[in-house]
């Protein structure tokens, strides 16, 4: 209402100028002094708000950026307490009861059987005879004479203890020939072992000398 108010005042004060204009011209008179000036019009009311805009696309997602450096390792923690000693285990059984040892020793006695010559025999014509005489076994005890001219042990001869617990065996070597063969070799000396069947056990020892080499 304000507003039309407003517009009708404005045309009426431009229809007055109108006519005083032309009054003037036709009169041309001295010009009146200037009216007075209007009285302000009252504010308009104010505009219907906008219709919001419509929301923006979202931006692309940006790049992932650089993995961050490792981080320094932390100092190593401090060792932990002991732990409280354990009880102690239990005793194990006693061991079995060893073999009783034995002091069953016997001796012996190598002569040449060609003369009375101890610990050697003489090669003659390429042979060579011992005897082994014993002693320290028991009555009847059996008993086998060996030694070893090689890498095996060769059997010399059997023989049984008397009531004294001694025996005599006498045997032929068998002579190696150029070095050569499954014999005794000359000029080197040979154990010779009397094992008994009850445990008895004595060793003794001889050497082969050959006379015409020598």
């Amino acid at each position: 209402m304000t507003g039309l108010l407003r517009g009708k005042l404005k045309a009426f004060l431009l229809i007055g100028t109108m006519f005083a204009l032309m009054a003037a011209i036709a009169c041309q008179g001295e010009r009146g002094p200037a009216g007075a000036v209007g009285a302000p019009g009252s504010a308009g009311n104010p505009g219907n708000p906008g219709a919001p805009g419509e929301a923006g696309n979202p931006g692309n997602p940006g790049e992932p950026g650089a993995p961050g450096e490792a981080g320094n390792p932390g100092n190593p923690g401090n060792p932990g307490n002991t732990g409280a000693r354990g009880a102690d285990g239990a005793d194990g059984a006693n061991g079995a009861d060893g073999a009783d040892g034995t002091t069953l020793i016997a001796g012996i006695v190598v002569f040449d059987a060609s003369g009375p010559s101890t610990g050697s025999a003489e090669i003659t014509s390429g042979s060579a005879s011992i005897t082994v005489i014993g002693g320290g076994f028991k009555a009847g005890e059996s008993i086998s004479v060996s030694s070893k001219p090689g890498k095996f042990p060769f059997l010399l001869g059997d023989a049984v203890a008397n009531d004294h617990g001694a025996f005599e065996v006498t045997v032929d070597l068998e002579i190696q020939v150029g070095g050569t063969g499954g014999g005794f070799p000359a000029g080197e000396v040979f154990t010779v072992t009397a094992e008994g069947d009850q445990g008895n056990r004595g060793a003794s020892a001889f050497i082969l000398v050959d006379k015409v080499a020598g």
